[in-house]
């Protein structure tokens, strides 16, 4: 009986923390500061220009043609 409590005990105890380190780590990725990334590595110098919004995709463009959604890269826009 003692040991079949322990057990018990120690299965709860597992499946609480499990849940709050996920909910820790989604909290992070959602409060994260691009612009100042970008900058404090300096892959770009300012702020965007301008934002373009497509669906949940917000792509920034910077006054070099630099284009980037989150930390990436995903083109470059040509001078007219």
């Amino acid at each position: 009986m003692l040991l079949r409590l322990m057990i018990l005990a120690t299965l709860i105890a597992t499946a609480q923390a499990d849940d709050h380190q996920r909910n820790r780590d989604r909290e992070r990725r959602e409060h994260r500061n691009y612009i100042l990334e970008r900058q404090e590595s300096y892959q770009v110098q300012g702020v965007p220009t301008s934002r373009i919004i497509v669906g949940k995709r917000e792509v920034d463009i910077y006054p070099n043609g630099l284009m980037f959604e989150g930390n990436h890269v995903v083109g470059v826009k040509r001078d007219r």
